[in-house]
């Protein structure tokens, strides 16, 4: 199991939740857009005797406060930076889905040295316009009128149709907590909407990068990730083969064997 929560603060004073497991490096783990800080637990458990991981609740999740509007992408790489504070030096960063954003611009904005290594899993870069004004609106309005799973459906029929993930189906049944995520959602498709579509911001990032693609994962996602393999100048590729968006939950054996590989390397 994990370890108690802890907090920090942001820089605007918004309070941000964590939880460690493991002994060794320390790992800051950011979560994707229906994820928690759990989301990680299997990947981090079956590491836990060789790297120390922070699981990160992205604002607005599990134990974290939501903040202050208007949401921003900075605000969340503010989080995130308070988190890899407490981390110690030198420590690695794993960023999956929207939490691969968070991370990336963690990475281009911090001093060199600072981390050590970076392992994106499908991040949420290069989507800007693949889901209309129109759409995110609706989601909003499902949202405040606590239709949660009708939202969360909506949401990821969106990102089905944008070509980011492969829905498996509609969300029937999910418990309460799982459902609150989609409180979340459409400020974070906004968000990073708003980073557009300009991967050569990160062609001077100095850090060794693992960037895992699911060769299940639609073709648009891939060459997303493509793309931004071409424009990271220290990048190492694993496709994920037979796997999808979701390997971190369906396959954790598999994602753990090639993190601990990469963060071990010298």
């Amino acid at each position: 199991m994990s370890g108690p929560t802890e907090h920090v603060t942001s820089a605007d004073a918004t309070r941000i939740a964590f939880r460690r497991i493991g002994d060794g490096p320390p790992v800051l783990v950011l979560h994707g857009a229906l994820g928690t800080s759990l989301s990680w637990l299997a990947v981090a458990q079956r590491l836990a005797d060789r790297f120390q991981f922070l699981l990160v609740d992205r604002r607005g999740r599990g134990g974290s406060d939501h903040g202050a509007p208007p949401h921003t992408l900075g605000k969340e790489v503010d989080d995130a930076r308070a988190v890899l504070a407490a981390a110690g030096p030198r420590a690695a960063v794993i960023g999956h889905s929207f939490g691969g954003a968070v991370a990336l611009e963690l990475a281009r904005e911090a001093p060199a040295g600072a981390i050590r290594r970076l392992v994106l899993y499908e991040p949420g870069v290069n989507v800007a316009g693949l889901i209309a004004d129109d759409q995110i609106k609706r989601i909003e309005r499902l949202v405040d009128e606590d239709r949660l799973e009708e939202a969360l459906n909506l949401g990821t029929q969106q990102l089905a149709s944008a070509g980011l993930v492969r829905s498996d189906g509609p969300i029937v049944g999910r418990p309460r907590h799982f459902l609150q995520l989609a409180r979340t959602f459409p400020r974070e498709v906004r968000a990073v909407d708003a980073l557009g579509s300009d991967l050569t911001r990160y062609a001077m990032l100095d850090i060794p990068t693992l960037l895992l693609v699911g060769a299940a994962s639609p073709d648009r996602q891939r060459r997303n990730c493509a793309a931004l393999a071409h424009a990271l100048p220290h990048v190492h590729v694993e496709q994920l083969d037979g796997l999808g968006h979701v390997a971190h939950n369906t396959a954790p054996e598999r994602v753990a064997e090639l993190v601990g590989a990469f963060l071990e390397a010298a």
